[in-house]
């Protein structure tokens, strides 16, 4: 599928495949258990988040947020909460936010031949303007999944969190009959209640803690396909590319339609577009912007990406050409992204940017300022595989070399791990 902006979600390809891995449980969790309930519950916080599960469901810590398996089969079904920094710098309004949702979420639809949308809205959830979908789609080789997915975005912090469940047949009943109890329990920093259109007083506490407020009704959906894929597998790709847009990343700002906007090189971006444009290049441009405010783009990606969205090539080029990116501090953003995700050497991750059609010039310029300790992604890497299957000590190094990490890291990421 083509997943050239991730989220996203989330939820995102390289987290989603480590969720169907066999994680242990995470060590040290508090435990609080709602007192009126049916069902137990343990809070939980995500950065400005806060959430409700079933106290039974095992929670596992992601580099982004966590996992949390109702059963001990991972490919059975699970929920994935999760965040990552967006510049909302220039949304201004319900209707920029509604842009930033809608662009998100096309991206995570892609291209699949198996897609198959249930519903999707706008609502008010944790008291904030949000965004919800039904639908299922085919995960890799792992077959079909029912996905139910809510985006929220807290402004003031520069945050977007996904709440993602997903499931199979046989775990639909379970997960969804707690959908309702995870949702209508979500909860905002009060700073974050400002943002995209809150309604005052929409929001009511229930004796168990929660926050009442809109949440599914559908029982048989759950996350996103884009982030089902990832946390099914194990989200490592052994040639270190070929993880089409994973994860949603910091990047520059979404432009709305009108009016005057930051551009995403920080420089303000004139909305009356010089004479002799047309209208399907000025939309192109526009488009392109918004996509700039949610992940980061190469030149080619952006115009491929446009491609997809039914523009021209003349006007998918326009946008490109006229979006006053960066394309190395696009480079940079998207090296950061891949690296919240997952675990790269320094040429695979110029592998993988290249793969994302950034020049070698600018792919180097990423992976030379993303800051890595190699070191320690070496070490990242090696537990991954060891999550996975039994090593020896050279074969685990050998397997890091191949990943692209040096003699002295492939050697380090073993030992890390106790080999």
């Amino acid at each position: 599928m083509k997943k050239v902006i991730a989220a996203a979600l989330a939820l995102v390809l390289c987290l989603q495949l480590a969720g169907c891995s066999t994680p242990q449980k995470e060590s040290g969790t508090k435990k609080e258990t709602s007192s009126s309930s049916a069902v137990k519950t343990t809070s939980v916080t995500l950065q400005a988040l806060t959430y409700r599960v079933p106290s039974t469901w095992r929670k596992v810590k992601a580099e982004s947020g966590y996992y949390h398996y109702p059963t001990d089969d991972n490919k059975a079904g699970f929920l994935f909460v999760s965040y990552n920094e967006i510049d909302f710098s220039s949304v201004s309004s319900t209707e920029d936010l509604h842009e930033v949702y809608s662009t998100f979420f096309k991206g995570v639809q892609g291209d699949s031949k198996d897609f198959k949308l249930g519903k999707k809205e706008f609502i008010k959830l944790a008291g904030i303007e949000a965004f919800k979908a039904s639908y299922s789609d085919r995960v890799d080789t792992y077959g079909m999944y029912n996905m139910e997915l809510y985006v929220l975005a807290d402004v003031p912090n520069n945050a977007l969190y996904y709440v993602t469940f997903t499931m199979r047949d046989k775990l639909q009943k379970e997960i969804g009959a707690q959908i309702d109890t995870v949702v209508g329990s979500l909860r905002l920093d009060k700073k974050a209640t400002k943002a995209g259109g809150s309604s005052s007083g929409s929001s009511t506490t229930g004796s168990d803690g929660q926050t009442g407020s809109t949440s599914s009704s559908a029982a048989g959906s759950g996350s996103a396909a884009g982030s089902a894929g990832g946390q099914i597998a194990g989200g490592q790709n052994a040639g270190g590319s070929g993880q089409a847009g994973a994860g949603t990343n910091t990047s520059p700002n979404t432009s709305s339609n009108s009016g005057t906007n930051t551009g995403p090189s920080g420089g303000e971006a004139q909305s009356n577009e010089p004479s002799g444009v047309t209208a399907g290049q000025a939309n192109a441009l526009s488009r392109a912007r918004a996509y700039l405010g949610v992940s980061a783009f190469s030149h080619d990606g952006l115009v491929r990406q446009l491609e997809y969205e039914q523009f021209s090539h003349e006007e998918a080029v326009y946008g490109a050409d006229n979006c006053g990116a960066d394309w190395n501090a696009q480079a940079l953003k998207k090296a950061g992204s891949y690296l919240n995700t997952s675990a790269f050497s320094y040429q695979g991750l110029i592998r993988q940017l290249e793969y994302e059609q950034f020049t070698s010039e600018q792919a180097a310029y990423g992976a030379n300022n993303c800051g890595a300790d190699w070191n320690e992604q070496a070490a990242k890497k090696a537990q991954t595989y060891m999550n996975f299957s039994s090593f020896s000590r050279q074969g685990l190094i050998d397997q890091l070399k191949y990943e692209g990490f040096t003699d002295e890291q492939a050697a380090y990421g073993a030992s890390a791990v106790g080999l």
